[in-house]
């Protein structure tokens, strides 16, 4: 059904087809899967840490001004008033 097209006719052929069908020349044959190298999956991890490190950072940092937009000054309690005993 999922095929691959043709590099001569471009009509489309089936995956393990080592003639096209509608042309009659040899095609190369489909590679065999698509694996990942180690150096690109540590670069993905990287990638993805890093932004997440950036968002929790920048949110954070956001959050931050607004906790210190929030925040009022408070005396501190010295002790009982002169009314009370």
């Amino acid at each position: 059904m999922f095929g691959r097209i043709c590099p001569y006719c471009k009509e489309r052929i089936r995956k393990d087809a080592q003639v096209c069908r509608w042309c009659g020349r040899e095609s190369e044959p489909a590679p065999s899967g698509t694996a990942l190298s180690p150096t690109g999956v540590f670069f993905a991890f990287l990638g993805v840490g890093l932004g997440f490190a950036a968002v929790f950072f920048l949110g954070y940092r956001r959050e931050r001004s607004r906790w210190g937009d929030d925040q009022c000054y408070i005396a501190p309690h010295s002790g009982p008033e002169e009314g009370e005993a």
